[in-house]
């Protein structure tokens, strides 16, 4: 499964998404359409780090990283670029 649709199975099931999977494309605005709150995104960075065996620093957990499912998945594909190379 590709990580767009495991952190949209994540949304879904843990952020507990009220509209319909179709809805939840990966350029939707997730803070912005309330998808995830600052509980939802402490679930979040917790569950991709166990997920993707990544470390997601605080300075990483900003809008800029988790404003859609796109970004989540760049953000998972920074970091295990940079577990490759250590």
């Amino acid at each position: 499964m590709e990580n767009a649709e495991r952190v949209r199975d994540f949304l879904i099931e843990e952020a507990h998404w009220q509209g319909s999977r179709a809805e939840l494309t990966d350029d939707l605005p997730l803070i912005e359409n309330r998808v995830i709150d600052s509980m939802a995104l402490l679930r979040l960075v917790a569950w991709l780090e166990a997920e993707f065996v990544i470390e997601i620093g605080d300075a990483d957990v900003v809008p800029g990283n988790f404003g859609t499912i796109e970004r989540i998945t760049g953000l998972i594909q920074t970091k295990l670029a940079g577990n490759a190379g250590a």
